[in-house]
């Protein structure tokens, strides 16, 4: 129901940004609400006496199509003018039509309902403007208030019927408010589903590797400093894994940049299918190297991922006729670990054990390529680098 009724205040909504979207909403539904509420009172003139009341009923359709062009100019994209006619036209009609039938009937009461969501129908409102709008605001109902008593106007509303007119307005007055403050929650909530869905979009987009989908070295980094503090908690292992691609720059001059990234996908595939457990990251570290974070394991259990890691990038048979070691894609890969938390530990820090890693990967590498070497957490230095 509520879908069907947002339809009668769209136009103009399309295509703008959000928060312009939300106050061409309100301006509609301010529009719409205003000529809906001025209904009941034309019914009265009308069947009451439209002799008496001719005068204020004319001016009354003047303003109810005032209301109704407010939609047509949000329509055309004149959402200035929309505002601006919205808020002539509420001071207008509140004021002449009390003119008309007195302050007894409580018309102008409908000042304070505008009063309180001026500030969110226009765009970038200053501080002076708005006030300059409220203090405009407070003179016209006061002055219809002091003014145009019922005794001193052209069509005053008899009794009993000036007391039900009151009561009427007053119950418009407060289901008005409701009704807008209902629509601002609404609307608050949708902009805030918004904002939430559009952070997570940015963070995931902060975290992930647009190219093989998987996450970079920002969460690596992350993970390892988590991972980092369980472990100086809690006793236990924790292993890294260092892949890099044998070739893969003479693979890119034979095939293409396009044949590189196909190939860098395939091999994230391939990895991802080792690795069973949701704790295990795996990670594009940089260009052809990926990553590999596994918690709680042990320098055994690390070698054989390792292991099966290389033998899962050598089954895809990707054809690399410009490596002089393998016919097809291989990846060498670099193991470290440490099996519990000491001093020295504590002293090196987690960057260590990815270092450490890394020099196995060199070994690897300086060793032939297509091989797993692994280095424990603590051991001799060997120079780091990429061949």
């Amino acid at each position: 129901m509520l879908n069907w009724v947002k339809r009668l205040w769209s136009p103009g909504v399309a295509g703008n940004p959000a928060r312009l979207r939300r106050k061409i909403e309100l301006c509609n539904q301010v529009g719409l609400f205003g000529a809906i509420a001025t209904i009941p009172y034309q019914l009265f003139y009308f069947f009451y006496d439209f002799a008496l009341y001719r005068g204020v009923f004319l001016f009354n359709l003047l303003f109810m199509a005032a209301y109704l062009s407010v939609l047509l100019l949000n329509h055309r994209g004149w959402h200035k003018a929309a505002r601006n006619v919205l808020l002539v036209n509420v001071c207008s009609q509140l004021f002449i039509v009390t003119s008309f039938i007195g302050s007894g009937a409580g018309v102008h009461l409908f000042y304070f309902t505008f009063a309180s969501i001026v500030v969110f129908v226009f765009q970038c409102l200053s501080a002076l403007r708005y006030a300059f709008i409220m203090v405009t605001l407070g003179v016209l109902y006061l002055s219809a208030h002091f003014l145009f008593a019922p005794g001193s106007v052209p069509a005053p509303v008899p009794s009993p019927w000036i007391d039900v007119m009151y009561a009427g307005s007053v119950a418009g007055v407060l289901a008005l408010l409701g009704v807008f403050l209902y629509l601002f929650r609404k609307q608050i909530d949708e902009a805030e589903d918004e904002l939430t869905r559009t952070n997570q979009y940015l963070e995931t987009l902060s975290n992930t590797d647009p190219l093989t989908g998987l996450a970079n070295r920002r969460v690596l980094d992350e993970t390892l400093e988590q991972e980092w503090a369980r472990l100086a908690r809690w006793p236990g292992a924790l292993s890294v894994i260092m892949c890099d691609v044998d070739h893969f720059k003479l693979f890119n001059d034979r095939y293409g940049h396009d044949g590189g990234d196909r190939c860098l996908q395939q091999i994230t595939a391939a990895l991802q299918g080792v690795l069973s457990r949701p704790a295990d990251l795996l990670v594009r570290y940089g260009g052809e190297e990926f990553a590999v974070v596994l918690p709680g394991t042990d320098e055994a259990g690390s070698r054989y991922i390792g292991e099966k890691l290389r033998q899962a990038v050598e089954r895809l048979n990707i054809p690399n006729e410009k490596s002089v070691t393998a016919a097809c894609v291989t990846i060498s890969v670099g193991v470290s670990g440490i099996d519990h938390f000491s001093p020295d530990a504590n002293r090196h820090g987690v960057d260590h054990l990815l270092k450490r890693a890394d020099q196995a990967l060199y070994q690897a590498k300086a060793s032939g390529r297509n091989q797993v070497v692994f280095l424990p957490y603590l051991g001799a230095s060997v120079r780091a680098g990429q061949q």
